[in-house]
Formats: structure tokens, C-alpha cells, sequence
């Protein structure tokens, strides 16, 4: 194999697609069984919101695919994608200071990106997650 630049990078180095969700915004495994805990939460046909308020000056995202639900593992992937996603579009408009939990729902696999955003808009709308002026 020829040695060479990385396709599409000007410098000749190794270029790393970026993470689909930043550290920051990424809910750490500990705080999943406070976000349960809360027992808030609300839900559509493709996906139920559970969340919790945080303390801190941003939004946390976890995201829960089940075995259970989804037999498939593409479908859980796709399904955590999906949420993931959905969220990094729609973060500058939802409230700071919550940890969101998305748990998939079977719906979710057959869903596209715009699909599965306005099903995230219409939870976090529900459960008074939006910023003023989001709509």
C-alpha cells in the first residue's frame, strides 16, 4: 500500500473524522441512574425523553438502545446515531443545565435525521426543555 496523504487533508497527516458528540455534551456513565432516578420524562412513538437538572452551564446527552427493543445490532446503532445526531443539530436551542436521556423506540430504525429532530423538537417542547425563542 502506497504511503501518501490521507485524502482531503493539504498537509500530508492523518486525518480523524470529528466525534459525533463532543466530550463535553456526553453524559458520563454515572449519572444515567440519576436521570432514572428523576422519574421525569416524556415520550413519542419513536423515542422517550427522560431528564434532569444538572448544575452546570451546558446540556448532557446519554442515549439507551435496547437489546430488547431493537434485536438487531445496526438498528441500535443506527438508532443511537439518530439521536446523537438529532441532538448536535438542535443543542443551541434547548435550555443549559439538563442531563437528557433519549431511550429508542422500535419506530426510530425506520426514521430519517429530519424525522427523528422534530421528534426530539416536539419532546423537548412537551417536557419545557427549550430555550426562550425556540419555538
Amino acid at each position: 500500500m502506497a504511503e501518501g496523504p490521507a485524502r482531503g487533508d493539504p498537509e500530508g497527516g492523518t486525518v480523524q473524522a470529528p466525534p459525533l458528540l463532543f466530550r463535553p455534551y456526553r453524559l458520563p456513565g454515572g449519572r444515567y441512574e440519576a436521570v432514572f432516578a428523576s422519574g421525569r420524562s416524556v415520550a413519542c412513538g419513536a423515542m422517550v425523553l427522560r431528564w434532569a437538572p444538572n448544575g452546570l452551564d451546558r446540556t448532557c446527552l446519554g442515549v439507551v438502545s435496547a437489546k430488547r427493543t431493537l434485536r438487531l445490532a445496526v438498528e441500535r446503532s443506527r438508532a443511537r446515531r439518530l439521536m446523537r445526531e438529532a441532538f448536535r443539530l438542535e443543542r443551541p436551542r434547548l435550555r443549559v443545565g439538563f442531563d437528557l436521556v433519549l431511550v429508542a423506540r422500535r419506530r426510530l430504525v425506520g426514521e430519517s435525521c429530519q424525522e427523528a429532530r422534530r421528534d426530539l423538537l416536539w419532546l423537548c417542547r412537551k417536557a419545557g426543555l427549550l430555550a426562550k425563542g425556540g419555538r
